[in-house]
């Protein structure tokens, strides 16, 4: 039936609860007497009750009553509109041309007319927009402008583009716009760091599209994120949300942040010729606060006003140091020597990791080694080709051993234990006739102290020093027959110039005199 499923409603209300004639009922809902009766008949025949049919919906009134309408035009073919629509996307195609060729295959099908807006309603149902609320703080929205801005050269250099860097924020739309050189990893870290510092705070997101500074690459089940910018988002205390690929509506925000910037920014600086970046962004940055304080379309608030009232106080706060930009290095070796090799300079890692496959991280005065994610060693910068930093800790027992018994480690260590352990030491390294010796002694000292400990060593050394011992052989003795230690307990009691009485002191009685 051609009649619609509300004025069937009536209907079928009008027959269960007024029983009256199809005519009456044709004039109180001004449908035909013809089809009431129809209905009616259809209504009878189903056996079914006001209450049976009363919440049904249209599809299933449809169904329960045998109602659908089933006219000629309705019977016939359409076509499939997903491939109209990419017959449409070719270049000249209009909709007649692209009927005619349907219509050469499906005869029987639906004609020009019922074609036209069949195409149209299939299109308005692709186009359905969410409108997304953000809440206050959640998210902050970056992008770079399409349109770009030539700085002049002063000293007759061909000029530069500069990109506009735009990052809005999504509830109160507060928008922020600096100049930058390129869109590199390092111009758009700078330009994240200084967005932050603007607003004063940090959102929880940061969303942004598919540049390489952002996103190294999509694969199957993950995004591979550029590391520097999720190591700069992590010292922030916030996460990355990079949109769909070819979505703009997931970064809708900066979309329109950019579009307002190049319409009420960039186009109010089509005549103005700058020599520097710098002298740029002055601009830039006093039309961007006109920008915030200009009253929206749809409201009497600002974005600034907006921001102080719901964005400022859900940010979370600044760290204490700003981002230090760095450089990353994947994937090198360690060698078999436990060093890596970066800008010819070679630094340590714990030996246990020789052979690993690291990562580094360089700033402007430190270089870090990763291992999946957990540091293994920091050191400071080296400048000088060849130059190594390696650290004690990282070096097997072994190695150790050996470093330490270098001549100038020997003299160091004994430097600063105490000097009369210096003294003993710089005799045997640098006062000795045969020095070859002298180092083999001097091995052998620092063999003895690690042994005997340093307080044992040191007193062993005192001793020597007041019987102007410095042989090896000598203070070995000291040492195993505790030489020193009996010194110390015959100063140490009040009678050490008295023996002590035992039975085989036999006195003076044995001699007749008088005890």
């Amino acid at each position: 039936m051609r009649i619609p499923v509300a004025q069937q409603r009536d209907i079928a209300r009008l027959h269960f609860h007024q029983p009256q004639s199809a005519r009456s009922i044709s004039r109180i809902t001004g449908i035909c007497a013809n089809s009431v009766g129809e209905l009616r008949k259809r209504i009878q025949a189903s056996g079914k009750n006001w209450q049976d049919i009363v919440d049904l919906d249209d599809d299933q009134w449809e169904l329960a009553l045998g109602t659908k309408n089933r006219s000629v035009a309705k019977r016939k073919v359409s076509p499939d509109w997903t491939w109209v629509h990419e017959q449409m996307q070719l270049e000249d195609a209009t909709r007649e041309q692209i009927w005619q060729e349907w219509r050469e295959e499906h005869p029987d099908g639906i004609g020009q007319s019922q074609f036209n807006e069949g195409y149209r309603k299939w299109l308005g149902q692709q186009r359905v927009v969410m409108r997304q609320i953000y809440r206050p703080g959640d998210r902050m929205f970056t992008d770079f402008a399409g349109r770009r801005v030539i700085i002049q050269s002063s000293t007759g250099e061909s000029p530069r583009e500069a990109n506009l860097f735009v990052a809005v924020m999504g509830c109160s739309s507060r928008t922020y716009l600096e100049l930058v050189w390129q869109q590199t990893t390092a111009c758009w870290l700078e330009a994240q760091a200084n967005a932050f510092e603007y607003f004063g705070g940090v959102p929880n997101w940061v969303v942004s599209d598919n540049l390489k500074a952002a996103v190294l690459r999509r694969e199957k089940d993950r995004i591979v994120l550029n590391p520097q910018y999720l190591e700069c988002l992590k010292h922030y205390g916030t996460a990355p949300m990079p949109t769909k690929q070819r979505s703009p509506r997931q970064n809708a925000k900066a979309e329109a942040g950019v579009k307002l910037a190049q319409r009420w920014v960039l186009f109010r600086l089509r005549d103005r010729v700058f020599f520097s970046l710098d002298e740029a962004n002055v601009e830039i940055r006093r039309l961007n606060e006109l920008l915030n304080d200009r009253k929206l379309t749809k409201s009497e608030d600002t974005r600034r006003s907006r921001f102080l009232a719901l964005d400022a106080p859900a940010l979370r706060p600044l760290p204490s140091t700003r981002y230090e930009l760095s450089e990353w290095r994947h994937s090198v070796r360690v060698g078999d020597d436990y060093l890596i090799e970066h800008g010819k300079c070679y630094y340590s890692v714990p030996w246990q990791h020789r052979g690993d496959v690291v990562d580094l991280r360089i700033t402007g005065t430190s270089l870090e080694i990763f291992r999946r994610n957990k540091r293994l060693a920091t050191h400071a910068l080296l400048t000088e080709p060849g130059e190594m930093s390696r650290h004690e800790e990282h070096m097997p027992v072994a190695h150790r051993r050996v470093q330490e018994g270098e001549p100038h480690a020997l003299l160091n260590w004994a430097k600063v234990q105490d000097p009369v352990i210096e003294q003993l030491f710089t005799h045997h390294l640098m006062e000795r006739h045969d020095l070859t010796n002298g180092l083999k002694a001097a091995r052998k000292l620092r063999t003895w102290a690690l042994e005997y400990g340093d307080v044992r060593f040191l007193a062993a050394c005192r001793y020597a020093q007041a019987c102007n011992i410095t042989a090896i052989r000598s203070i070995e003795s000291i040492l195993k027959k505790k030489a020193d230690l009996m010194a110390q307990q015959a100063d140490a009691s009040p009678h050490s110039g008295v023996r002590e009485a035992h039975e085989n002191n036999r006195g003076a009685a044995y001699f007749g005199g008088e005890a």
